[in-house]
């Protein structure tokens, strides 16, 4: 399931895929990231909300087996 996860995260455009990782796994919050980036918070709002979508559609696929 690890594999499966890791491997449709990476379809992931690469900056959201580095915002996704900022905030959930270093802790930074949605301000911090969008200040460390030079980016606004709603950017990183947006490419969270790609990141999630996609661990949705993954959690419905898994559930569906």
């Amino acid at each position: 399931m690890l594999a499966l996860i890791e491997q449709e995260l990476a379809k992931l455009p690469s900056r959201a895929l580095a915002i996704f990782r900022e905030h959930r796994i270093d802790g930074l919050t949605q301000r911090e990231i969008a200040a460390r980036r030079g980016i606004s918070a709603s950017t990183v709002e947006s490419d969270l909300r790609l990141a999630y979508r996609l661990l949705d559609d993954i959690r419905r696929r898994i559930d569906e087996e």
